[in-house]
């Protein structure tokens, strides 16, 4: 028969027969995976089943030296067996013995030995069953301390929150556009506040230091270790004057660059038209030369660093006030305090998000962990592409770019990267068949929304409402004949209606092992049909419309 169990398990007999126990081992001998253990005293069966935590425990009832439904009864007082499933093994079938077993807490009761076959399958079902409820229960306990790291980093978070109060109260205000700014970073500290996504907090951060410093361009550069432990200076974001294929490039962390400096040494650099003339020829070049298209006239370095004084990376502007304001230099010292200020609102931001990703990633791992098709790549594809589609759907029903649709980005690219976290619930036996699934197995598939879901219930991060919203509801249909409520059109929740679309599309264009990647013709026409019926028309018009950029995000992180 097929195995379904797809990591070694252990079962555990509790029998005075060795006739039983040597039938037992007979009998499982066709699942290679099953591990037998036996035990022929009442008095020694729950130390020695705490110790090995089985999968199954195959109990008798009549035991020289004890009663194996007291037994039952007490593998389900300790914690360490919780997800064991126990089935009775008795050659009692009388009715009242079995009913006061279930009531005991057995999971099953069988008349030894039942037929080969059915023997096999209903062993190999509840340890199934009881590796999903481990699984699942060690998804909970990830959270759980993911939960208490991020409690933990409060005081680091405090530090680092009283340099900015005191970054604000040095910020000078003598004349009406210096008011103008302190007013802007207020709004900007506040709504940073509620965002949790890396990227979105960057380019928010980098945006307004661009703006107020009244610079060409700006980057944020963070350090990282490469694959082979090299110490480098990635782009995270860019404001650029012009497209850049050099976008996604890193630099060594190190002394010979401007930007590699003041990472190293924690110092501001500053540097006017003269200096910048030199960088390259005979002095440290920028760094960024490659993004910028060509020299800088002026540059502001700035170093952005977290608590206890770790060094994350760079704050780098260009160009300040077109160049020529200032006697020459770009920048001056307001605007060097007002580049630290964002700088210090930097390492706040990557402190909280990265806290954040990290418990994504957990979760993201164990789902792939359980589900090959979960992948890290296809997560993010759906991720960005749910972002794509959510700002030209912003724009097609004429809703303002602001804080709000900010802090809606930064849920929405959260409860995209975990849509299908939820199938950690569910059995391999189920995720990892080959063929099409049975009208049960569909049934429990379908679970995976409502498990998702429940993931979130009870927490308290910002993005719990989107991520458990999105979890449960990306399966519904816009005419109603979706899972698992059978919503239809607009009672659909748009996070859920913008990531099914996502993942749809992902998910058609990419080879699977039952499959080939769709042609982009096929799915256009596919989209086409799907408006008003599986999808949200105003949705899959955009994702036709904007078919290149969907397949430009693609390739970005398939390479």
């Amino acid at each position: 028969m097929p195995h379904t169990v797809s990591r070694p398990f252990t079962v555990l007999v509790v029998d005075d027969q060795p006739i039983i126990v040597e039938g037992v081992r007979r009998l499982l001998a066709v699942l290679p995976d099953a591990k037998l253990e036996s035990c022929m005293k009442a008095s020694e069966a729950l130390a020695r089943a705490k110790a090995l935590k089985p999968a199954v425990i195959l109990q008798d009832i009549h035991l020289p030296d004890g009663d194996g439904l007291e037994l039952v009864e007490r593998y389900r007082w300790e914690t360490e067996l919780a997800e064991t499933s126990v089935i009775v093994l008795s050659a009692e079938e009388n009715a009242a013995t079995k009913a006061d077993a279930f009531a005991r807490g057995a999971d099953d009761y069988m008349v030894k030995l039942p037929p080969p076959q059915e023997f096999v399958a209903r062993v190999q079902h509840h340890a199934d069953v009881a590796r999903a409820q481990r699984e699942r229960a060690q998804a909970f306990r990830a959270l759980e301390r993911a939960e208490r790291d991020l409690a933990r980093q409060n005081a680091l978070l405090d530090e680092a929150n009283a340099r900015l109060a005191k970054s604000n109260r040095e910020l000078v205000v003598d004349v009406d556009t210096q008011r103008e700014r302190l007013d802007r970073i207020a709004r900007l500290s506040a709504e940073l506040a509620r965002v949790q996504d890396l990227d979105i907090l960057l380019a928010r951060i980098l945006r307004e230091a661009v703006s107020l410093a009244e610079s060409q361009a700006g980057v944020v550069l963070l350090a990282e270790k490469s694959a082979s432990g090299t110490d480098l200076l990635r782009v995270a974001e860019a404001v650029l004057p012009r497209p850049s294929a050099q976008i996604r490039e890193a630099i060594s962390l190190d002394a010979t660059t401007v930007a590699g400096e003041a990472t190293i040494s924690g110092d501001t650099i500053r540097l006017g038209a003269d200096a910048c003339a030199l960088a390259g020829k005979g002095a440290p070049p920028l760094g960024i030369e490659s993004l910028l298209g060509g020299p800088a006239r002026s540059a502001l370095v700035v170093p952005i660093v977290r608590a206890r004084d770790r060094a994350l990376g760079a704050l780098v502007l260009v160009d300040g006030h077109s160049g020529d304001a200032h006697d020459g230099s770009g920048f001056d010292d307001e605007d060097e305090r007002l580049v630290g200020h964002f700088a210090s609102l930097a390492a706040v931001a990557i402190e909280r998000a990265q806290l954040v990703r990290s418990m994504i990633l957990r979760m993201i791992a164990m789902a792939e962990l359980r589900d090959p098709t979960e992948t890290a790549g296809h997560v993010a594809r759906v991720a960005d592409l749910s972002m794509l589609l959510y700002d030209h759907w912003l724009r097609a029903k004429g809703i303002a770019d602001d804080a709000a649709s900010t802090r809606a980005r930064d849920a929405l690219r959260l409860g995209a990267l975990l849509h299908d976290v939820g199938k950690v619930g569910i059995s391999d036996a189920i995720l990892k068949k080959p063929g099409k699934l049975d009208d049960a197995e569909f049934a429990e598939m379908k679970r995976h929304t409502e498990i998702g879901a429940q993931l979130f219930a009870g927490l308290r991060t910002d993005f719990d409402e989107s991520a458990a919203e999105v979890a449960l509801s990306h399966h519904e249909r816009w005419d109603g004949r979706g899972y698992p409520r059978g919503l239809a059109g607009e009672s659909i929740p748009i996070f859920a209606r913008i990531v099914a679309v996502a993942d749809v599309f992902d998910a058609l264009s990419s080879k699977r092992a039952y499959k080939d990647a769709w042609p982009r013709e096929k799915i256009t026409v596919f989209f086409r049909e799907e408006a008003g019926k599986h999808f949200d028309p105003t949705l899959a018009e955009i994702l036709v419309a904007h078919q290149s950029d969907a397949e430009a995000i693609r390739a970005r992180h398939d390479g």
